[in-house]
């Protein structure tokens, strides 16, 4: 009789396995057949029925949901400070909520905004043509550079 691998994939404290992403996607995912459903999720990424029906007792998914949580509370954290009025009842500036709102609005443009307002720099020659690389070495160091020599 075969015995029966139950972590066929080799997962660890350090190594994740495949598994626990496809059942943790299909579970927040809107647009699959399981969302929400965490014992569905967990048998279609392959789980046995055994261990999907403890899923959401197992340390990672617990790690993932707490995640999920701390993320909505910081996103509305976020949305809190965003919405503050940076002028005070005299009319006067306050520069501290506005070097916040700052700060947020560029980590939010540069995470979520990414594709929009990447920060990201190609390097490219004259009107976006390639780069021409040219190694030289130091043996033709002299004929490049006759100016360089020294007598």
């Amino acid at each position: 009789m075969e015995e029966k691998k139950t972590n066929p994939n080799g997962a660890n404290q350090y190594i994740l396995d495949p598994r626990q992403k496809l059942c943790w996607d299909s579970y927040i995912n809107p647009k699959s057949e399981t969302f929400g459903n965490a014992k569905q999720s967990a048998i279609k990424a392959g789980y046995e029925e055994e261990y999907a029906n403890q899923i959401t007792v197992s340390d990672w998914f617990i790690g993932k949901l707490r995640r999920l949580n701390m993320l909505g509370k910081a996103e509305k954290v976020l949305d809190k400070i965003l919405s503050m009025e940076a002028i005070d009842q005299e009319g006067k500036i306050d520069s501290a909520i506005l070097r916040i709102q700052g700060d947020i609005g560029k980590h939010i443009t540069k995470t979520l905004g990414k594709e929009d307002y990447s920060e990201r720099t190609e390097l490219t020659g004259k009107d976006g043509e390639e780069l021409k690389i040219s190694l030289i070495s130091f043996d033709d160091y002299d004929s490049v550079q006759p100016e360089a020599k020294q007598d």
